[in-house]
């Protein structure tokens, strides 16, 4: 692809804001420095420089995007990397086959900014590509125990509306109501309540089916998609930005 870490860093550099760079870092908890690039601007470079260039197979893709993610100095880097398998022509690509790929961004990004993006976007494109053997992916996923392939499978689906697969995310939302960390107490309720906007009647039976055992941080998350209970319609607003919700 002729592309490299270095290429991608020298791009981002040229948007880089040092005024911002410190809070974002702080904001995100984040290990890698920020160069305090927003995100609209780390998807706009993804496109820029892979756009017209898109890789062939996936595993093309994997060989572009793996060096992009590990490699990465600062963090934009890695919003870069997954906003380069969002592109159209990848989008195309990704599917049960990419499970390593997408496992290995999951366990090393380990935050809810990374994941979520990753999840909402590029796990959902699997999901719509190859339902059957995706869904199995994410399966393993919500009952494997790790915190953050579970914060996956929970929201891999939050901006599907009527084509979400109720029954995966209802296996996903079980297999995590005994956690106690506050990411998959979040995500339950984030997956809720954004499933309330179009099938309110599903997300009522959950919450009367779990009852005492869905954290109050989820009950409350959900019942912002049931707001407006009288006419069985939900409010639901903001499930189309990954990022904005996952704190």
């Amino acid at each position: 692809m002729g592309l490299s870490s270095a290429d991608v860093r020298a791009a981002l550099e040229r948007h880089a804001r040092p005024d911002k760079a410190e809070g974002m870092r702080r904001y995100l908890k984040s290990e890698l420095p920020c160069l305090g690039v927003p995100v609209p601007t780390a998807r706009r470079v993804a496109a820029e420089l892979f756009l017209d260039q898109p890789a062939s197979s996936r595993l093309a893709l994997e060989r572009l995007v793996r060096p992009l993610w590990d490699d990465a100095v600062f963090r934009e880097e890695r919003f870069v990397a997954i906003n380069v398998l969002r592109l159209r022509p990848h989008r195309a690509l990704i599917d049960a086959g990419a499970r390593r790929l997408l496992e290995h961004l999951v366990r090393t990004g380990a935050w809810w900014d990374l994941v979520d993006e990753l999840a909402s976007h590029v796990v959902r494109a699997g999901l719509e590509n190859d339902p059957d053997a995706m869904g199995r992916v994410v399966r393993a996923w919500a009952s494997s125990g790790e915190l953050w392939l579970q914060r996956a499978a929970l929201v891999s689906q939050v901006v599907r509306g009527d084509e979400t697969d109720v029954e995966l995310l209802g296996f996903a939302i079980e297999h995590a109501l005994d956690g106690k960390d506050f990411f998959l107490r979040k995500g339950i309720g984030w997956a809720m309540r954004s499933l309330a906007r179009k099938r309110p009647a599903v997300v009522r039976d959950w919450l009367q089916r779990w009852k005492g055992q869905l954290s109050p941080l989820s009950v409350r998350e959900a019942e912002k998609g049931l707001r407006r209970d009288g006419a069985g319609s939900a409010s639901g607003r903001g499930s189309k930005r990954a990022r904005s919700n996952g704190t």
